[in-house]
């Protein structure tokens, strides 16, 4: 038997069908109506199959959700389905001809029974690598938050205040000293009536200590050039309109920096940090990244290019008789992607081998620089399995072994 559970807000839908394909039961829980849904579907189960009805798989879109954990630590098995899976097979099905969560579970279950080998139960990690995977999805959200407002800044003020878009030509309008004095004077009216002490206040404020004065006059120069001035009301209500994004941005910042430092902290004290942070490249922020995406399960990854496909830094490879292409692999853990593919980025100037390797790849087989960082994660990420597997930290000489080799001879 193959069951299925369709995750709402207000209710569970529950299905269980056959080897065979027959619709054996459903149920709806609602959680107004009941204190306990995992008895409820284990009643649902046992009513079924009165013996073996522990072993039936539970196949979900949500296997993160509350509910689902509390089944597996209930001793039943969960399955997760993808999302955009499901939604293909909802498409070609003909199991009903509109959409219910009814007709969900029992798709659920369907693709269960067909599916095979290709849906196995979910590795959980340990509570702490849960946490930190958290954390750094908040945190990375953060910055996405931040990147928005910074960009929504700059074009409110290009509109009518281009000179607080260049007044900080080695910094960004995302810096303290930046805000502090958008701050101040959100206008370019009030930033030509300040005076040099006013801007060495704010710039104090701010947290800096060096050349403040200095720094004070170049701005009381900068913004007391003549340029374009608009209507003073439109100038007034761009002023207020500049404040609210800049409170948004402030805010942005703030959280960003909180939760970086309470991503480190906590990433800090798992067994792998050290493992991890010993990677070129690698800091606290990209190991929890890392470390919360690939969680401290061994069993989940058997082999290196598993992990590798999971970042989508290996290709997909086509074969059909005597064709054979290699695509780029589209559907990955964007976030494990990402936070590799920056590692790789960041280790051609702590590593020399990743360096020696990321330049053979480029002057000798002639690749692209996204191709050749892409070889250089997929490279890390293989190191990356063979120490966890091991539990030794990384090795420069063992990691790239061959590109030094090479280079010396060269």
């Amino acid at each position: 038997m193959y069951a299925a559970v369709d995750w709402s807000d207000r209710w569970l839908d529950c299905a269980v069908v056959a080897r065979n394909g027959h619709r054996l039961a459903h149920r709806r829980i609602t959680y107004k109506d009941t204190n306990d849904p995992v008895g409820d579907v284990q009643e649902l189960l046992r009513s079924c199959n009165r013996t073996r009805w522990r072993t039936i798989p539970i196949g979900t879109e949500d296997p993160d959700g509350l509910v689902f954990q509390a089944m597996e630590d209930a001793g039943l098995t969960v399955i997760g389905i993808d999302p955009m899976l499901a939604a293909r097979a909802r498409k070609a099905t003909t199991l009903g001809l509109t959409k219910s969560d009814r007709a969900d579970a029992f798709l659920l279950a369907e693709m269960l029974r067909t599916g095979g080998d290709r849906f196995r139960p979910v590795p959980r990690s340990s509570p702490q690598a849960q946490a930190i995977r958290i954390l750094a999805r908040a945190q990375a959200a953060a910055v996405k938050r931040r990147y928005r407002a910074l960009h929504q800044l700059r074009a409110v003020l290009v509109t009518y205040y281009p000179a607080a878009v260049t007044a900080w030509p080695r910094l960004t309008l995302r810096h303290a000293q930046a805000r502090a004095v958008l701050a101040a004077a959100p206008t370019p009216t009030q930033a030509a009536a300040m005076s040099r002490g006013e801007f060495a206040r704010i710039l104090r404020e701010a947290g800096r200590w060096r050349t403040v004065d200095d720094e004070a006059e170049r701005l009381s120069l900068h913004f007391r050039r003549p340029a374009l001035r608009t209507h003073p009301a439109v100038e007034t209500a761009r002023g207020v309109e500049t404040i609210g994004v800049l409170n948004t941005l402030n805010h942005a910042c703030d959280a960003a920096d909180q939760l970086a430092e309470q991503t480190a902290e906590a990433f800090i004290l798992h067994p792998d940090a050290a493992l991890l942070t010993s990677f070129p490249g690698i800091g606290p922020l990209l190991g929890s990244r890392i470390l919360g995406e690939i969680g401290d399960t061994r069993e989940r990854f058997p082999t290196a290019r598993n992990l590798c496909a999971y970042a989508g830094v290996v290709p997909v490879v086509w074969a059909s008789g005597l064709s054979h292409r290699a695509s780029h692999r589209r559907f990955a853990n964007e976030m494990l992607h990402n936070a590799i593919w920056q590692a790789a980025f960041c280790s051609l100037t702590k590593s020399p081998g990743a360096a020696a390797y990321y330049r053979q790849r480029r002057d000798k087989r002639g690749e692209t620089h996204n191709a050749a960082l892409r070889n250089l994660a997929a490279r890390l990420l293989r190191a990356l399995h063979h120490c966890l597997a091991t539990r030794l930290l990384y090795d420069e000489a063992l990691a790239f072994r061959d590109t030094n080799s090479a280079h010396r001879t060269a």
